[in-house]
């Protein structure tokens, strides 16, 4: 990839390092300048999250099925409801290889799933927790295990549906409060970039929406 192949609305990732840990958080390209890019300023738990002019980022992208990124400064702030960053243009944009911990959203979202494992196993009900481009935390009553391979459908919104196919990487204690209600962490299998995008510019898309609500 180029940076003449950047463009306006792309969803990008900015990696944010604070001793040995690395956090990614969805931002989006709003415009295109000859030396600059102006992005959306990134957040963290619904709340914006500022950056001083000067700090070095690392912006990531996914291109033709693979992650590639760029390191860039901060170059200035433009406030507003949904302030921007400025910052450099890069003059060339390199693979990155790296695994990467989603950004996740507390929200809840009706779940539909259905064990795979088991012949004529039924469709079960859940309901999200949290959700991000790599996997879904939800609670369900239904009784499940880890290591079980499942096909799973969260609505998003009441046109947009995602699914996949999942295991399940861990079932918790049955709720104190609700003891048929269990905490599920599942993990998608086998999903294309373009795929996981679509979770990705939703949860972009929702922090937005909070910010313009004044919800965190």
């Amino acid at each position: 990839m180029k940076p003449e192949d950047l463009r306006i609305n792309q969803l990008v990732e900015i990696e944010l390092n604070e001793g040995d840990a690395s956090e990614y958080l969805p931002s989006r390209i709003e415009e295109i300048k000859e030396k600059y890019l102006y992005i959306s300023m990134p957040m963290r738990k619904g709340a914006l999250l500022p950056m001083r002019i000067g700090q070095e980022i690392q912006v990531m992208m996914r291109h033709r099925n693979s992650t590639v990124g760029f390191l860039t400064k901060v170059v200035g702030r433009r406030g507003g409801p949904l302030p921007y960053l400025i910052i450099t243009k890069p003059e060339r944009i390199v693979p990155v290889n790296q695994k990467r911990e989603y950004v996740r959203l507390n929200i809840s979202l009706p779940v539909r799933f259905r064990v795979i494992d088991e012949e004529g196993s039924q469709i079960q009900e859940g309901v999200t927790i949290d959700i991000s481009a790599g996997g879904v935390l939800l609670f369900t009553q239904a009784e499940v295990k880890a290591g079980q391979n499942i096909e799973i459908e969260i609505q998003l919104t009441a046109k947009n549906i995602f699914s996949s196919h999942a295991h399940i990487v861990r079932v918790f204690e049955k709720d104190k409060k609700d003891k048929n209600t269990t905490r599920v962490a599942i993990e998608y299998d086998g999903i294309n970039e373009a795929h996981r995008d679509k979770i990705f510019k939703f949860i972009f898309e929702k922090q937005r929406e909070w910010i313009k609500k004044g919800i965190t």
